[in-house]
């Protein structure tokens, strides 16, 4: 390059290269954050698409839910007047002896209770078990710095215990041999 451009050549072309790398670094900054606000305006779509969802979900459980319920009151009026038959008879007793066992003070609703005690002193305890696991992150961040200290210091010293027995080796080899050349 020296030899086909004078001294003032060169300086416009690393003048003019930079420039052009300065240009396309900012048009580089200038996509990326396109693509950021881009990035931003999906995911803020994909937030209201999953609200809209939820939404949608639980009118259809409820319309669901008021289907089942005109159903019931038409199937009613349907056999208002008529006498129950006799598998309607069977499962009537069937229901009641349910209700009389489930509102028994000592079997059913007992149990219940106890579950729903167990249940709340579980969520209580794992509440406090996540309080107590989690930690500020700069306590963290102390905690890495701190550890990541130690470790080069460990490292460092491994270093000079490997230099050490280097020459421990050279210093024994020397002995060795002035031991070898005195008993000749």
């Amino acid at each position: 390059i020296n030899a086909e451009y004078g001294g003032d050549e060169r300086d416009m072309l690393y003048a003019k290269f930079n420039q052009l790398q300065k240009e396309q670094s900012e048009s580089h900054i200038a996509r990326v954050e396109l693509i950021g606000r881009e990035v931003e305006d999906i995911r803020a779509v994909q937030a209201n698409t999953l609200s809209r969802l939820q939404q949608l979900k639980r009118k259809h459980a409820e319309l669901t839910h008021r289907v089942l319920q005109v159903m019931v009151d038409v199937e009613v009026q349907r056999k208002a007047g008529f006498s129950l038959q006799p598998e309607e008879e069977h499962l009537r007793v069937q229901l009641e002896g349910i209700q009389q066992e489930l509102n028994a003070p000592n079997q059913f609703k007992g149990r219940l209770s106890e579950m729903l005690s167990l249940i709340r002193m579980q969520s209580i305890n794992e509440t406090n078990i996540n309080n107590a696991n989690s930690v500020e992150s700069g306590v963290l961040a102390g905690v890495h710095s701190h550890l990541s200290r130690q470790q080069d210091g460990i490292s460092h010293l491994l270093n000079i215990i490997q230099d050490d027995l280097e020459y421990l080796t050279i210093i024994k080899q020397g002995v060795t041999d002035k031991q070898s050349t005195v008993v000749v």
